[in-house]
């Protein structure tokens, strides 16, 4: 039996509408700024892939390379 595929539109906050796909960024994940770039944006957040760095190989490794970020907790860069 198969359910299909489900795919809704999911519309950005008002804080989201600055943040579109492949928009740079810079935040901060455990008091350590990255940056990345946005893959998809959601509600009041954005996934963003983060940028390969030195000091941040840990947290690629944990998040494979990907987080979610808030909109309010991020600035274009």
């Amino acid at each position: 039996m198969s359910f299909g595929k489900f795919e809704t539109t999911i519309v950005p906050s008002e804080f989201g509408t600055t943040f579109t796909v492949d928009t740079p960024v810079a935040f901060k994940v455990n008091d350590h700024l990255e940056t990345g770039i946005i893959t998809k944006q959601l509600k009041n957040s954005a996934v963003v892939e983060l940028d390969h760095t030195a000091d941040n190989k840990q947290l690629i490794n944990q998040s494979n390379g990907v987080v979610i970020i808030n909109y309010k907790r991020m600035k274009k860069l």
